[in-house]
Order: C-alpha cells, then structure tokens, then sequence
C-alpha cells in the first residue's frame, strides 16, 4: 500500500471512535422501543401532528380561499341585488381599476371583469351563452372549488364566435337536449367563473359594459326561454358569522376548509394524503380532535406552514431581475406550497395556456427598483413579447411595498400596444422608460410614471405563444440609467 494511503487509513481509523461517540446517543434507524411514558408518547403525537397541520394547512389554502371569495361574491351580489339569489348572477365591475381601489393587490388595467359562483349540485347544469366579439380579447375562466382552471370561454377557444357552453356537475347522468358549442364537465361542484373583457381606453368602456351584458349565465332548465334568474336556494354555509377574511384562527381555519372540502371532492391522485390529513382530523369532512395538546400542536403547525410561505415569497426564481412564473399556476399539481403561494398573490390566476404573468422587481444589476432613478426597458427589434394577434401584453406599475396602483399626473399606470403615442424606436425595437419624472426628449407614450418610492412592474401576455410558455423568450433586464 502506498505511503499516501496508508496516511489517509490511520487518520480515518483515528477519526471514527470521535464519530462514534458523536452519534453514540442516537439510535440506529432500525431501532425502537416499548416503554415510552405517557408524557413521551404524547410528545412524539403532537409532533406528528404538527407535521400534519403544517401540510395540510398548505394543500388546503387554495379550497379556503375559494370559499373565502365565494362569501364575499355572495355578499356582494345580496347587496347589489337582493331580489336575486346570489349564486348564479354575475357581479360586474364596470369600471377600470384606479390607486382608489385598495382591496385586490396587483390588479389589472386591461380589462373589465366580471365574477359569479355557482352551486352545480344544487342549482344543476349551467349554460354560458356568450355574443360574438371579434376584433377584441376576452375570456371567461372556470375555475374548480380549488382555483385550478377546468377551462376557458373566450378568443383562444372560440375565436370571437357566439357560443353556448354547457357545464355540468361533476357526477350529473341526466341526458342533454340541444346543441352546444361545447361541453365541459366541472371537477367539483363549486365552481366560480371570472370574465375578463379588453378595453382600449377610457373611451372604450361604455362598449364593453354593454358585452358584459350580453354575457348570460342560465340553468340548463331555462336556457331556451327568457328566464335568466335562478331560483332561491338556501346557503347558510356561506354566511359566516364573522368576515373569513379577518379568520385569525387556525382552528377555524380548518373547520371552515374542512367543510368546503367536503362538499368539493379533491384533486383525483391525492387520495393518500387527502386519507392522512382526513384521520388526523383536518381532512375533507373531519373534526378537530379534542386534545387541548393536539389542538395546541395543529397552531404550531400552522405558524410552520405560514413561515415556510413567507420565505418562498420572500425568495422567488428570479431571471433577468423578473420573477420566473410558477409553470403550475392555475393547475393541481404535487408543489402545495407553490399552489400556496399562488393563490395568496394572484388569486384566481389563469393557466399558462391562456395569460403569464411576469413580475420585475430587480433592476439588470439585482438592485430593487427606485421611482427617484430612471429605468429603461427594451424590446430589441423582432423581440415584443410574442402573443397571439388576438391578443395583447401589457406593462403596469405598482407601489413596491403595497403592490397597489400609484396615482400619477397624467392617470397612466400601464403601456401596452394601444397605448396613445406609444413610439418605436429608429431599428423597429421599443423601448419604455420607467420613471417618476418623465424623460427628457422621450416620446410621453413611451413613459409610465412610477411613485417616487420602490415600485414593481407586472408583465402580463394573454394568450403566450409557444416561446414564451416554453421560457425560449424571456423579458430583458430592466437597466438603470443613472
């Protein structure tokens, strides 16, 4: 043996009585015991079902979340119209989003929105008659009581033709009369339907308020008559004592996803985790155990699972200074903390098929980006975000630390291709200036006023093209120029 080797035997021979006595207290991975106390094996519980509590309170947001919103549209609805039953209308904002409007973070300028829920096991199939709209992006997303995105009506599926879709309930036999463009069977029986339809400018709008009122939503009882109204129905369940909103609770937290779980089957393939959480009592239909300890352990959990969120967002897939898009958004998917984290901070959000979102929050030097400095952002030419001609990308700024809109003197928060004055450069590219003063010498169409402060900008492209979805194209660097 070498002289070398025999070096490396002696120190390794030295080395191993300090590792064994490092591990001498732990025992080996096949080893157990029978004697445990009753303090001991309690202790061991909780920690398993803190284990617990801290999973399921990640897979469970989403669902929670649903419910959340559902309540809210519910409120809503009786408010705006309570000669009507909540479930089934739509609720349409009519106007476009101003730094007036605090309650949604991150909201877009580009369309008009309308939202409605419906209860498929109670109030039956539905039918979405929609009018033809050429010539103008619009979509109505369905989404599945766990914000997973079951389908689109819209330019990408229809292409601007009159259509009438059916949606059925998850486990409906019954036998369907008519001609449908299409139809679609829903995963869970709570479902919501959110409409987003494009507007040019302010101009614009009293059009697309009269298409949002040609959107019908019918039972497929009353499709064919003049009937639009759907019949009361008795929803206690959406009528929470206190606002879900303000739930501070753990324990309430998972009565109330619980319950909402139980009347919308999971994601098919989760069966085994679903089976777990349900024994531990936080599944689908379960009850909270009554062990003060264990209830104790399930708010230890959820204090695990809340700091594990907060540094996922904390730490997002950054290229380019942007925030690399989650490929799952919209879709079930095993990464509970990513389904998470989507949903606290683009509730609702399409699938990638339909829109990505890409949020700029570093300069091309990964420093955060500063209203007080100027930044340029530059398509070269041949290099626009590349969307389907039916559609249309936009650019919109935000407070960096609300993640709101920031009023500005020339009430411009986004550029896109319609954007008035907006101008090409000499070679064909385009270049945008990011700036709380506008530039000098610059066209003003190519400028959008950021706060004095920290700000983000949001990318969004509706109806990506392969490049982009495939992250072949990527937006370039965001570059400081003083």
């Amino acid at each position: 043996m070498a002289m070398r080797d025999m070096r490396l035997v002696s120190a390794f021979a030295v080395l191993m009585p300090f590792a064994a006595a490092a591990q001498a207290d732990r025992p080996r991975i096949e080893d157990f015991r029978t004697d445990l106390t009753p303090a001991a094996i309690d202790a061991a519980q909780s920690r398993q079902m803190r284990a617990l509590a801290a999973q399921a309170y990640l897979w469970g947001l989403p669902a929670f979340l649903h419910y959340r919103q559902a309540t809210e549209i519910r409120q809503a609805r009786a408010a705006l119209a309570p000669g009507e039953e909540p479930f089934g209308g739509w609720f349409l904002l009519r106007s476009l989003a101003t730094p007036a409007d605090r309650n949604n973070v991150m909201p877009n300028v580009d369309t008009l929105y309308g939202a409605s829920y419906v209860l498929l096991d109670r109030q039956g199939p539905v039918v979405v008659s929609v009018p033809r709209i050429k010539g103008r992006y619009y979509s109505i997303a369905l989404h599945d009581a766990w914000f997973n995105t079951f389908g689109i009506i819209g330019t990408s599926t229809n292409d601007g033709e009159a259509a009438n879709v059916l949606i059925l309930p998850p486990d409906w036999k019954g036998r369907v009369e008519g001609r449908f463009s299409r139809i679609i069977r829903a995963p869970t029986s709570g479902i919501a339907l959110f409409q987003r339809i494009y507007v040019r400018d302010e101009k614009d709008v009293p059009v697309v308020r009269e298409l949002q009122d040609q959107i019908r939503l019918r039972r497929l009882k009353d499709w064919r008559s003049a009937e639009t109204r759907f019949p009361r129905i008795d929803t206690p369940e959406f009528l929470p004592a206190a606002p879900v909103r303000e739930t501070r609770d753990p324990l309430r937290y998972f009565e109330l996803m619980s319950a909402h779980a139980c009347r919308n089957r999971p994601p098919s393939g989760e069966a085994s985790l679903v089976d777990a959480f349900t024994r531990a009592g936080l599944g689908p239909c379960a009850t909270l155990p009554e062990s003060a300890a264990m209830r104790e352990a399930i708010v230890q959990g959820v204090g695990d699972a809340q700091a594990l969120l907060n540094a996922r967002v904390s730490t997002p897939v950054l290229r380019n200074g942007w925030v690399v898009p989650d490929p799952n958004t919209g879709r079930a998917s095993a990464d509970y903390v990513g389904r998470a984290v989507v949903q606290l901070t683009q509730i609702a959000s399409f699938s990638p098929d339909e829109a990505i979102y890409t949020i700029g929050r570093l300069d091309g030097s990964g420093r955060p980006l500063v209203g007080r400095h100027r930044y340029t952002l530059t398509f070269p030419p041949g290099q626009l975000p590349p969307v389907d001609p039916r559609a249309f990308w936009s650019l919109t700024m935000y407070d960096g630390s609300t993640n709101l809109l920031v009023a500005n003197a020339i009430d411009r928060y986004a550029l896109r291709p319609t954007t008035p004055g907006l101008t090409r450069n000499a070679d064909g590219g385009l270049t945008l200036h990011l700036a709380s003063q506008r530039p000098v010498d610059e066209p003003e169409g190519n400028w959008l006023p950021a706060p004095a402060g920290p700000f983000i900008v949001v990318l969004r492209t509706y109806m990506p093209q392969e490049a982009i979805r495939s992250g072949r194209w990527f937006p370039p660097a965001i570059m400081r120029d003083d």
